[in-house]
């Protein structure tokens, strides 16, 4: 989580700098530092696309950097960049684009784009996701929505239909609740408890008519809307459709410690790209739908870039770093080795290209992208600088009332004053 305080106190944290690498400075210009959040398999794949690039430029090196998704990256990024020691390439989140870009982190990649980039056969639309203020700071790696991941093979054993596109909320929550009351595996529930996912959180806000923030980077709901989503979870709980509290707070937000990979529940919420991360974990048989619906609501999806790669301003070698970006996206070796791990390519001569030889779960990722035009609406403007800290006090919230420790009621007013407050302050 980047906030405007943890930024300028970051410099400090030197413990955590030092668990992924000494920062050591350029010692010469073939040099360059890639960073990445991920699982392992993420990190097989970028390495050996890291290695291709070496293997076709003599005398370049390329220190690989990865940590685990959620807060543990930002934090990092954070002290490193404070340190004055960012990485030349970093991937980066639509949450966090516009911060970073904001406060100079960033390069400008448009004179990259127009001699060492090449995204000639992108759609305009795609390129414009990641600009700032007028010009290009993230060139997305792919595209993805959110998805509900199902363990297609434990909802078999149990007898019971899961949920498809258009199932509502009342039905999921009953689905699952069924599939608890049936299944032959102990400690096994219907869904993963989402009501501190944020996605979650997010496409059921849209669905009925608001939104997590406002155009003006305000909030965009109410203290209604909050308790109707905590109050929605509160029945799952009791009808034991989702885990108990105690099982989804070990959950640290990754593909590797969801309920889902530890054998807890038959269905999770995640993003599409992170199927093919899911059926690597799991040994059963996985698929994926979309999130469930409001009756009558608005479409609460939306087509968002998985993720970006972008450059640090610090660089030593703008045009290095811009012509591994672009290997990166654009060599027919490196494409098929990424797949649609980090979402669907967003060229569609490069989706074409690979689906041939994508697995069953990677054909499955670009697929479901096609089938569920009914739920997808408008990309929302990117969240506000603060969102970082308003996605912890949701987490933070939604598990006290999971533990009883506060009422729907309260937790809703807290989450309302918390997050306008983690905005507020930037």
């Amino acid at each position: 989580m980047l906030t405007r305080r943890s930024f300028l106190a970051a410099s400090s944290a030197l413990t955590l700098a030092g668990l992924v690498g000494s920062g050591r400075a350029f010692a010469q210009e073939s040099r360059l530092r890639l960073s990445w959040w991920g699982n392992a398999e993420r990190a097989e794949r970028t390495n050996k696309i890291i290695d291709l690039f070496k293997a076709a430029n003599a005398g370049v090196e390329i220190e690989g950097q990865t940590l685990p998704g959620g807060g543990d990256y930002w934090t990092w990024l954070a002290t490193q960049t404070a340190g004055g020691n960012p990485p030349d390439v970093i991937q980066m989140d639509y949450r966090y684009i516009f911060e970073y870009a904001g406060r100079g982190v960033l390069l400008p990649l448009d004179e990259l784009m127009a001699s060492t980039i090449d995204l000639s056969n992108w759609p305009e639309e795609r390129i414009e996701v990641g600009r700032v203020d007028g010009k290009v700071y993230g060139i997305s790696l792919g595209a993805n929505t959110g998805a509900v991941i199902l363990n297609l093979s434990a909802w078999e054993e149990a007898g019971i239909e899961p949920p498809t596109v258009g199932t509502t909320w009342e039905q999921f929550a009953d689905l699952c609740a069924q599939f608890s009351g049936k299944t032959q595996r102990a400690d096994f529930y219907g869904t993963q408890d989402a009501s501190g996912h944020e996605t979650s959180f997010e496409t059921y806000l849209r669905q009925r008519g608001k939104a997590v923030y406002a155009n003006d980077g305000s909030l965009g709901f109410d203290e209604t809307d909050a308790k109707a989503w905590l109050d929605l979870w509160a029945e799952m709980r009791k009808a034991k459709a989702c885990v108990p509290a105690e099982v989804q707070a070990l959950s640290q937000g990754n593909v590797d410690t969801s309920v889902v990979t530890v054998g807890k529940a038959a269905t999770g919420i995640a993003q599409s790209n992170q199927l093919v991360s899911y059926q690597k974990a799991n040994t059963d048989r996985l698929g994926m739908t979309s999130i469930p619906v409001i009756e009558g609501g608005k479409p609460g999806q939306y087509l968002k870039p998985s993720m970006y790669f972008s450059l640090s301003s610090q660089t030593k070698d703008p045009e290095l770093a811009g012509k591994f970006l672009d290997f990166f996206i654009n060599n027919p070796e490196a494409m098929q080795i990424l797949g649609v791990e980090r979402g669907a390519p967003e060229a569609p001569e490069t989706r074409q290209a690979i689906l041939p030889s994508l697995d069953e779960p990677s054909q499955a990722a670009l697929t479901y992208l096609d089938s569920i035009a009914s739920v997808i609406g408008t990309l929302p403007p990117a969240p506000p600088q603060g969102a970082g800290e308003g996605t912890t006090v949701l987490m933070s919230v939604a598990e006290e009332v999971a533990f009883e420790a506060k009422s729907t009621e309260q937790g809703a007013a807290d989450l309302v004053t918390g997050m306008a407050q983690a905005v507020a302050r930037g």
